[in-house]
């Protein structure tokens, strides 16, 4: 009984802790300097790196240590279950017609992101084959979030049959290093880049996407009132996403994986297959309202996600781990870096498609307005939704590779 009602309690948390968090944060100001993601990630981490304190306050050593391992078992339903929801959910808002159409060198540079992410994933894998057990996986989960996010990350550990303290560790490395290259974009990235890059060019006339950002303005998620014009879609949308994931799991369960059990790589591209065709049904792309609903669930993933990045673990036994992270952003980082320069793209496309690979989604809207660039952040978007769509394909093909050496 205790186990249903710790993990329940869990979930319940992550499910609604993040409402509360984003009016904090419209209160004091605080999403001025800080993306909901950021925060949410930032109270998961603290919370979840500091169970001991709160634990042993309340309960004995034995009680405290299966409190532990329940809390971390509702940690891991939640962020598997909210990315499941989450992929066909962002996918079928992007329109992949008009970033084709009206992106520009962007949508370009953005390729060469995708590229370097797999060639030096690919690279990497091989120098380390020797320095760890499941290389392949590893290389294969730093392809996928480097491309998308941590959502793919987890996607891709769970596809992979990746142990489970590999997805924590590497949480945990790419926590420090991604953040660390975003606080730097923020801070100093505009004045580094252009000395390599040039400045942006407004264009005359720019055409604007099917802008998400006024989607997300006018129709906030969780809605301040309740209505079928706020609900409605948002429960179609539901439906779908749900009715996605049942279809992605019949060719999981006829076609087992190598252990005989569910295969989750076919799930994960099978998902995000559908997700990508949903996107050309007009009415299922214009649903109103569904790109900050799949936000939120990338908030409470964040939470769950941050939940469990152990800091603990990383400084025991993570090392290698993070210097093998280290070199693959930095290496990352350095090869896009070179080949937009000979593409000569500039500055703030750069800095917009590197941001939505190596962070995602949900990072895009913050940097466009760090750079302030409005006329680039549709497109930026729109590609960053694009990646966390190619991330599952690209990071099981990488890891395929890898295993091939």
């Amino acid at each position: 009984m205790i186990n249903a009602v710790v993990i329940a309690s869990q979930i319940f948390v992550f499910v609604f802790l993040p409402a509360y968090l984003i009016r904090l944060s419209q209160k004091y100001k605080v999403n001025r300097l800080l993306s909901d993601i950021v925060i949410c990630y930032g109270i998961g981490m603290v919370l979840g790196n500091s169970k001991a304190i709160w634990l042993y306050s309340w309960t004995d050593e034995i009680m405290m240590e299966k409190i532990n391992s329940l809390s971390v078992q509702g940690a891991q339903v939640t962020a598997f279950i909210s990315v499941l929801i989450a992929i066909p959910l962002l996918l079928m808002v992007n329109n992949v017609t008009d970033w084709v159409k009206y992106t520009g060198k962007i949508t370009l540079v953005f390729f060469l992101g995708v590229f370097s992410t797999v060639a030096i994933t690919l690279l990497m894998g091989f120098l380390f084959k020797n320095s760890f057990d499941d290389v392949p996986i590893i290389s294969g989960m730093m392809a996928g979030v480097y491309i998308g996010g941590t959502p793919n990350m987890v996607a891709i550990s769970k596809a992979l049959h990746a142990d489970e303290h590999i997805f924590l560790i590497l949480n945990a490395t790419d926590t420090i290093c991604s953040g660390l290259y975003f606080f730097l974009l923020m801070g100093f990235g505009k004045t580094l880049i252009g000395l390599i890059l040039p400045a942006f060019q407004s264009r005359v006339n720019p055409v604007v996407l099917e802008a998400e950002t006024d989607d997300a303005q006018h129709f906030p998620f969780p809605p301040k009132k309740i209505s079928w014009a706020a609900i409605g879609p948002l429960l179609i949308a539901t439906v779908v996403a749900i009715l996605s994931i049942a279809v992605s799991l019949v060719p999981a369960f006829l076609v087992p994986d190598a252990r005989g059990e569910l295969n989750q790589a076919l799930l994960m591209l099978t998902l995000t297959t559908l997700g990508i065709l949903l996107s050309f049904n007009q009415f299922l792309r214009t649903l109103h309202g569904v790109f900050p609903y799949a936000q939120y669930l990338l908030l409470i993933f964040g939470l769950s996600a941050g939940y469990l990045t152990d800091f603990s673990q990383l400084a025991t036994i993570g090392g290698n781990y993070l210097i093998f992270n280290i070199c693959v952003i930095v290496c990352i980082i350095t090869v896009h870096l070179l080949l937009s320069r000979i593409i000569r793209a500039d500055t703030d496309s750069f800095m917009l498609s590197s941001t939505a690979t190596i962070m995602g989604p949900p990072f895009v809207a913050q940097m466009a307005s760090s750079i302030k660039n409005k006329e680039l952040l549709p497109a930026g978007i729109a590609l960053s939704l694009l990646g966390f769509g190619l991330a599952n394909y690209a990071g099981i093909l990488v890891a395929w590779l890898v295993a091939q050496f």
